[in-house]
């Protein structure tokens, strides 16, 4: 989600937080009749868009999983090489295949690692047992939440009493 989109925060019918969407999503979830209006937003250069909509049906939650992007993997990371243990800045962090690409290896989250451009170039086509450079740690697959897409970024106000 690109900082600077409009986002909604959406509740189940129990008023509780399952998810944040676009607010153009939002809008026309509300025009369609299958959500309402809680807050908006009172920005009065904007056409009022929903800050806070909550559905008209219950749904289960469900479990939000992140996609395995550069991003996130930097942010799994902690934007720490998995190969040299050096932290970079995420524009210097790269997304390696423990597996090759290659060699049938998955961009999945057990097989991609962020890593530094140098080890990225030395470990190169081989796996980290041939380039001889061991994993600091195994990857995971982490857990998400509504919030992980909002990692370093204000929550906005409206929001706030319903978290």
């Amino acid at each position: 989600m690109g900082e600077d989109r409009i986002h909604t925060l959406k509740l189940d019918a129990s008023w509780r937080p399952i998810e944040i969407i676009d607010s153009f999503k939002a809008f026309n979830m509300c025009y369609s009749g299958r959500a309402e209006v809680v807050r908006e937003y009172e920005d009065e250069d904007l056409y009022p868009f929903p800050a806070v909509i909550v559905l008209k049906k219950y749904i289960s939650t469900r479990r939000i999983s992140l996609h395995c992007n550069r991003k996130n993997v930097a942010w799994r990371d902690n934007n720490v090489c998995q190969y040299c243990g050096k932290k970079f800045k995420f524009k210097n962090i790269t997304m390696d295949h423990i597996i090759p690409k290659s060699r049938g290896g998955e961009k999945c989250w057990t097989n991609i690692v962020a890593a530094c451009k140098k080890c990225n170039n030395v470990k190169n086509d081989r796996t980290p047992c041939e380039a001889n450079m061991p994993l600091i740690k195994q990857p995971y697959v982490p857990e998400g939440n509504i919030f992980s897409h909002f990692r370093g970024i204000a929550i906005p106000t409206e929001w706030e009493d319903f978290l």
